[in-house]
């Protein structure tokens, strides 16, 4: 689970000043458009960070709900899609406290249609996701944005509203409570 093996979302095209210029004025077409291209990246994020298909398509609804409401703000001092992920991750924690979903799965969904998804779930999929939908939030937040979407300890220090230091500590507890968990559940070596 590095961030080598999850699509970079740094890799995705960005729309045309002209896509966002006329999205931002109330252009159906190019705000679709814009919807078309970073739907799966906002998706993929929901999931990993929620842990089930329905908090994921609401919170990715809710990313691109707020992208309508605030895509007239968009100055351009970073890449759209640096501007829009964060956007999106804040749409999400926003909607993960609201609804406080930090229990475990009910039941364990089929991963996400993509390759990456295939690997993971050769190399136990429905384990790693349990045993990271039982980390507590505090832990599973920091964790899943620094080892699988590769954000800075800063970056997800500025997303979480937390001290750099209580990120760091929230990363290593996070990473020695799963290699636990996963040890406890068989088939992982000790030195992993």
């Amino acid at each position: 689970m590095t961030p080598s093996n999850l699509p970079d979302h740094t890799d995705l095209p960005e729309p045309s000043p002209h896509d966002i210029a006329a999205a931002a004025a109330g252009d159906r077409e190019a705000f679709r458009r814009i919807v078309e291209r970073y739907q799966g990246m906002v998706y993929t994020m929901a999931y990993n960070l929620l842990g089930n298909h329905v908090d994921a398509e609401d919170a990715s609804q809710e990313a691109f709900l707020r992208l309508h409401q605030k895509l007239g703000g968009f100055r351009g001092s970073s890449t759209f899609t640096t501007w829009f992920f964060r956007l999106a991750l804040n749409a999400i924690i926003d909607y993960q406290r609201r609804f406080r979903k930090y229990g475990a799965l009910p039941d364990v969904p089929e991963p996400v249609a993509d390759p990456v998804a295939e690997v993971l779930r050769r190399d136990g999929y429905a384990r790693v996701m349990r045993a990271l939908a039982d980390l507590p939030p505090d832990y599973r937040l920091p964790l899943v944005l620094r080892d699988l979407y590769g954000l800075r300890y800063g970056e997800i220090s500025d997303a979480l509203d937390r001290p750099l230091g209580t990120v760091k500590a929230c990363v290593h507890r996070g990473r020695t409570s799963l290699r636990l968990r996963l040890q406890a559940g068989g088939g992982l070596d000790e030195e992993a």
